[in-house]
């Protein structure tokens, strides 16, 4: 992660660089401070193209070095977009800006996307 980037402190909402150990407002820790929610976004029923839906999934991926959500739940569906969000999924996989995506549960319209540790 770059440096320079900015991140947000889970506590105090003070906005820092990526590179800070503590936070100059409240003195927590940023380290290990994620927001434990999972942000859910949908990518396949607002008629959105292939490139459109993958478009919106680096956005999301990349808002989420500030907000820092522990996974990305995204609503695939079932055909074209499905395939090319998986594809997309692998690279950044292997890339390591991701940790790890799975299907979520049975739904195989929907995938959960394991962020930072």
């Amino acid at each position: 992660m770059d440096k320079r980037k900015k991140i947000l402190c889970q506590f105090c909402g003070m906005s820092l660089f990526s590179s800070s150990k503590t936070c100059p407002k409240c003195d927590s820790a940023i380290e290990n401070q994620y927001n434990y929610t999972t942000f859910t976004l949908d990518v396949a029923h607002n008629k959105e193209t292939v490139k459109q839906a993958i478009d919106k999934l680096y956005q999301v991926i990349e808002q989420n070095q500030i907000m820092r959500h522990r996974q990305i739940r995204v609503i695939v569906g079932s055909k074209m977009i499905r395939e090319e969000v998986m594809r997309e999924l692998m690279v950044l996989k292997r890339e390591e800006a991701i940790l790890d995506f799975r299907m979520d549960g049975k739904n195989s319209g929907a995938l959960l996307i394991k962020m930072e540790n």
